[in-house]
């Protein structure tokens, strides 16, 4: 390392700086202003506490937590901030927070809690400021590159979404069909189609939500025409009304949960092992390899807006008990399923008062609105390639994390020099 390298500590680099109170009935949430607390975005609010980017810590709760605001924000009475200074980049002092193991500085078992003079005696040796922009950029390259790939797939997700929403929630292609050939519209659907009336006389009813580019115009699979049913109210002529089970595969019974200490014995390794809501552990072994949809069973199974949780896993897994492990069957896709299931209120489908579960034979009998072999194909046809992009660009994000994670404490260190950028790639 070289000499222009410095001790010094915390304290004297980047003093921490109290947070404030903003109680929640005090927050304007339709304000731009992000509001953080120790476990990161809190809410919103119109004013900011601190008028340009900064760090913000986790002093209460989330101990140690780092995370980095490019915008004024205002920080909550739970968390230290940061802010900029001249003799410093701003961006390096939040990848260098990251590596002081600031989360296992606990001064309190009760309550968790960051003591600021602990934190401000850490010991340190810190690159001069042109150094500390190499480094910055090189890992603040990585972290936008990871951002980008998360906003597209995000996006990704969101046309899929629309797509499934405009086919089987608000019957775009059925109603445009039922409008061209002057058959009657339900008052149920009248409201939505005004909406397409409209789109079709300025030519905007192609735009997306109803087409696929590359395909040709799959109006011609759906009705002209709508019947009533009990259970849905009006929905195309023709569609069926069946039920979760029927169009799903579970493989339950192929989970196997591990204790802890059959896990310990599996580590490392780096197959994902999930459980209700997200990837719990990584392994050496796998019980699952393909694609499948997983709902959460118990403990977590619904958000506050009453839609399950759910995820879209891919490739050499392992499940425990806690979430379903299913597959779309009848000529409906997974991906189909799981647009279904997040457009889903399962609260009629929950029990138990202190622990919610979902069992199998709830979830299977959540109606399900079947429209058919060749328009669901057309609709797996239209979706797939949204969630091959979003497969891949999943994948090239784990390896751009681990790359980050990798170089951060090398170069924060100094082991490894941002001048030596041959030494990053070879």
């Amino acid at each position: 390392m070289g000499s222009e390298w410095r001790e010094t500590t915390v304290g004297k680099f980047c003093h921490f700086t109290y947070g404030k109170s903003l109680p929640a009935r005090k927050r304007n949430e339709s304000g731009s202003i992000p509001v953080y607390g120790s476990g990161g975005l809190s809410g919103h609010h119109d004013e900011s506490m601190v008028s340009d980017a900064g760090i913000v810590i986790g002093r209460k709760g989330t101990v140690g937590s780092i995370t980095y605001s490019n915008c004024p924000f205002w920080p909550i009475d739970t968390v230290f901030y940061v802010t900029n200074d001249s003799h410093r980049d701003l961006k390096f002092t939040y990848y260098l927070l990251k590596t002081l193991g600031l989360e296992h500085m606990n001064a309190d078992s009760a309550v968790p809690g960051l003591n600021r003079d602990a934190a401000h005696g850490v010991v340190f040796r810190a690159p001069p400021l042109p150094e500390q922009k190499a480094i910055a950029h090189i890992l603040g390259t990585l972290d936008d590159k990871i951002e980008l790939n998360r906003r597209m797939n995000a996006t990704l997700e969101g046309m899929a979404q629309a797509l499934f929403k405009s086919w089987f929630v608000d019957f775009d292609p059925a109603i445009d069909n039922a409008l061209a050939a002057g058959n009657p519209i339900p008052d149920e659907l009248a409201p939505r189609a005004e909406v397409r009336r409209q789109a079709l006389a300025n030519g905007t009813a192609q735009q997306g939500s109803v087409d696929h580019p590359t395909l040709s115009d799959p109006k011609s699979l759906f009705p002209a025409a709508f019947q009533l049913t009990e259970e849905l109210g009006w929905i195309p002529e023709g569609w069926e009304i069946s039920s979760f089970g029927d169009v799903s595969n579970c493989f339950d019974r192929k989970r196997i949960p591990l204790s802890k200490k059959q896990r310990e014995e599996k580590k490392p390794g780096a197959i994902p092992y999930y459980g209700a809501t997200s990837i719990m552990d990584f392994i050496d072994d796998w019980i699952f390899d393909d694609t499948y949809l997983l709902i959460g069973e118990d403990g977590s199974v619904m958000k506050e807006d009453g839609s399950p949780f759910v995820q879209y896993i891919w490739g050499k897994t392992w499940v425990n008990n806690h979430a379903h492990v299913l597959q779309g069957d009848d000529g409906v896709s997974t991906e189909h399923l799981m647009l279904f299931m997040q457009a889903q209120d399962i609260t009629p489908y929950v029990t138990g008062a202190v622990q919610l579960k979902i069992n199998q034979k709830n979830m299977n009998s959540i109606p399900f609105l079947n429209a058919g072999s060749a328009l669901s194909q057309r609709f797996s046809e239209c979706i797939t390639p949204f969630y091959e992009r979003i497969k891949k660009l999943t994948e090239e994000n784990e390896t751009l994390t681990k790359l980050r994670d990798t170089l951060l404490p090398k170069l924060i260190s100094g082991d490894l020099r941002a001048a030596n950028q041959e030494q990053l790639t070879a």
